[in-house]
């Protein structure tokens, strides 16, 4: 599906969300059980349930998700979003259809019930993969090493790094930088916590 713009903004985006992911008709009810944002783009645990038993097949009408005993099951949605020209606008997708958007807290993810799906597969074992990278810690002293060089605007070049943390006059709060050891340069890392490396 594309993106579909309204000429204003909703008062509460996470409210917009929620209704978004909410139906009731004679099929059966959907409800969000977990909402969670990263930058514009949000992420939703979706409860379907059905207007009448568990299927036979103890799959969902798709065949990608087991239900349960209530013949429900729990999916992920992923909802891009924009502002633009004064209005806002959103993109929608389920997980079977593999976004590229793979940032779901690890506390979603537990709550979807389990899928044959390939893309649904790849997209939940990708963003646990992230929440692994995002929940590393760095303190002041430990030496990373990138999987890749890193390229910096002067044309340098650097993998390995010493994570320095400084106080700086007049901030109030201390500021994480680097120094890389191939060249002795202290940088900043942008989105350090999503890259991949190790520590050394």
């Amino acid at each position: 599906m594309g993106w579909l713009i309204h000429n204003h903004t909703p008062a509460c985006i996470r409210d917009e969300i929620a209704r978004l992911c909410t139906w009731d008709n004679e099929r059966g009810r959907g409800f969000p059980v977990l909402i969670s944002r990263k930058g514009s783009v949000w992420y939703a645990a979706v409860r379907s349930e059905p207007a009448s038993g568990r299927l036979i097949s103890g799959t969902d009408a798709s065949g990608s998700f087991q239900t349960d005993a209530t013949g429900g099951y729990t999916f992920a949605a992923v909802f891009l979003t924009r502002r633009e020209g004064g209005g806002w606008g959103y993109k929608d997708m389920d997980e079977t259809a593999g976004p590229v958007e793979s940032e779901a807290p690890a506390k979603l993810l537990d709550l979807l019930s389990p899928t044959t799906n390939d893309h649904a597969r790849d997209w939940r074992q990708r963003c646990r993969d992230h929440a692994a990278r995002a929940g590393r810690r760095l303190k002041p002293g430990d030496v990373i090493r990138f999987a890749e060089p890193l390229r910096f605007s002067d044309g340098t070049e650097g993998q390995t790094f010493r994570v320095n943390k400084e106080r700086f006059a007049g901030a109030n709060r201390a500021t994480t930088f680097f120094t890389c050891i191939e060249t002795g340069k202290d940088c900043r890392i942008a989105r350090v916590m999503s890259r991949d490396w190790t520590r050394i």
